[in-house]
């Protein structure tokens, strides 16, 4: 029960992390490049996403939809409350960022879990077929 709730560490603190950026007004480090702001969003809940899958235990493709859909209404969520914060607003496309971002998040879960599993079999079992 305890590495169940531990699992979920890693995510609990990317959704503070956010909270605490969406409430302020003006991140002062943000990038200046043209949509600078859905790379950001894309990517950091691309990572999200991974630690989201993380503490789902995802193991294949066909699951990754559970993690999207967690974050996709995460960011729902994230975009109405920028809504309210002074200096913010809410966007369809910053949304689109973000679930994109959580697919790829997912995705790359369960890229990295199979490869290195068969890195580990492959190096510690090698007589294994």
């Amino acid at each position: 029960m305890i590495k169940k709730v531990l699992k979920w560490l890693p995510a609990l603190f990317v959704a503070c992390c956010n909270i605490y950026l969406s409430s302020q007004e003006h991140i002062k480090q943000m990038p200046t490049f043209w949509n600078a702001d859905k790379a950001v969003h894309f990517f950091c809940f691309a990572g999200f996403s991974f630690w989201v899958a993380f503490a789902c235990n995802i193991k294949s493709y066909k699951m990754t939809w559970l993690p999207t859909l967690i974050i996709s209404l995460w960011a729902v969520t994230d975009e109405i409350h920028q809504s309210f914060t002074p200096g913010r607003d809410a966007s369809v496309f910053d949304w689109i960022a973000d679930t994109t971002g959580a697919f790829l998040g997912a995705v790359i879960f369960v890229l990295l879990l199979t490869n290195v599993k068969a890195l580990l079999e492959r190096r510690f079992c090698p007589n294994r077929v």
